[in-house]
C-alpha cells in the first residue's frame, strides 16, 4: 500500500510542479548521498540535478543506479515510470533529489540518456556488508551482499523473511529483512545463505535480491565473524589530484606480468585500459586528455583486486 500511495503522490508531484529551468548543476551520486547532517539528507535535497550512473538493478515503478567500483555512497533509488533502463546500462539523467522518511531518491526525471548498453554490471560488485550495518546512511541504494545469514522466520502477510548473521547488536544476532518488491524466493527456515541485492527503504533498509543468482544456498557450520575482504594489492597514486598524468605505485602478491590496469568515469566508461608488468613497482599512466572530474582506477590479477579513486583536475 505504501508502494502505491508514493506513486500516486509522484504522480500527483508532477502534475502541478513543472520547472521551467533547464539547466541543473552536474553532479556525481556520491557529491548527492553524503552528508554528516542529522538528519541524514542530501546537500542537493528538493534542487534539480544532472548526474549518472550504472543501473543495478530495476523494479516496477524505478530503478537503481550505482557509480562504477564505488563501495559506499554512490547509489540512488530513480521512481521513474517513464523510461525502462535494463541492468548494466550505463546513463545520464536529469531530476529532483528528494527525501523519503531519510532515503535520498530522485524523481521527475528528464533529459534521460543511456551511454551504454546492458554489459557494464561488472563494473559495479556488490560491496559485502554485516547486516548490523546495512541501516547505516552510506549504504542506502548500494548493491550488497551479506553472506552465511540464517533464514529465521517469515512473514506471510507481507511476504518478506527476516534472517540474521552472526554479527552482534545489542546482545544479540543481528536480524534483517530480505525483501520481494524485484523477486519472490522462497527461504527454507533454518538455511544459510548468502544473499545480494540493493539496499531499499521499505520501512526501513532491506535487501531486495533481484533474481535466482542473488541467493546462494549454502551450509556453514563455523561459528563467528567471517573476514571476506578481497586479497588486495597495496597501491599508492601520486599526485592525487593530479592533471592526467599520475604515477601509480603497485604491490600484488602474484601474476606481475598478467596484472590489468583499467580507468573508468563516475558512468562506467572506460577510459584507459592495459595489461602491463608491475614487477618494476611503479607505472606511469598518461591520460591528459581526460576531462577534469572523478574517475576510479582498478588493479587486478587473479589474486587480487584494488579500487582507489583518481581525481583530475
Amino acid at each position: 500500500m505504501k508502494k502505491l500511495v508514493f506513486i500516486m503522490i509522484i504522480a500527483f508531484s508532477l502534475s502541478i510542479n513543472v520547472k521551467a529551468q533547464t539547466t541543473y548543476p552536474n553532479v556525481s551520486l556520491y557529491d548527492i548521498q553524503y552528508t554528516t547532517a542529522v538528519p541524514a539528507n542530501s546537500p542537493y535535497m528538493n534542487q534539480f540535478v544532472n548526474t549518472g550512473g550504472i543501473v543495478t538493478a530495476v523494479f516496477g515503478y524505478g530503478y537503481y543506479v550505482q557509480t562504477s567500483y564505488a563501495t559506499q555512497w554512490a547509489a540512488l533509488n530513480i521512481y521513474d515510470s517513464s523510461h525502462s533502463p535494463a541492468v548494466g546500462d550505463s546513463i545520464t539523467f536529469s531530476g529532483e533529489v528528494i527525501e523519503y522518511y531519510n532515503e535520498t531518491e530522485m524523481q521527475t526525471i528528464t533529459n534521460f540518456s543511456i551511454y551504454a548498453t546492458g554489459n557494464l554490471i561488472s563494473h559495479v560488485p556488490p560491496t559485502v556488508v554485516a547486516f548490523n550495518t546495512i541501516q547505516n546512511e552510506k549504504y542506502e541504494g548500494m548493491l550488497v551482499k551479506v553472506k552465511d545469514v540464517t533464514c529465521l522466520r517469515y512473514n506471510l502477510s507481507q511476504a518478506w523473511y527476516v534472517c540474521y548473521d552472526s554479527t552482534i547488536t545489542a546482545g544479540i544476532n543481528s536480524e534483517d529483512t530480505i525483501d520481494n518488491i524485484i523477486y519472490t524466493y522462497g527461504f527454507t527456515i533454518g538455511k544459510k545463505y548468502d544473499i545480494t541485492g540493493p539496499v531499499h527503504f521499505e520501512y526501513a533498509n532491506w535487501i531486495e535480491p533481484r533474481n535466482q543468482l542473488d541467493i546462494d544456498s549454502i551450509n556453514v557450520t563455523a561459528s563467528g565473524i567471517k573476514n571476506y575482504e578481497n586479497n588486495s594489492a597495496d597501491i599508492n597514486i601520486y599526485p592525487n589530484p593530479n592533471n592526467g598524468v599520475f604515477i601509480v605505485s603497485v604491490n600484488v602478491l602474484a601474476d606481475k606480468k598478467n596484472t590489468n590496469i583499467t580507468l573508468t568515469d563516475i558512468t562506467g566508461r572506460i577510459v584507459y585500459k592495459e595489461q602491463l608488468d608491475t614487477s618494476s613497482g611503479s607505472l606511469l599512466i598518461n591520460t591528459r586528455s581526460l576531462e577534469k572530474g572523478t574517475y576510479f582506477i582498478q588493479i587486478s590479477n587473479s589474486q587480487s583486486s584494488t579500487i582507489k579513486k583518481v581525481i583530475v583536475q
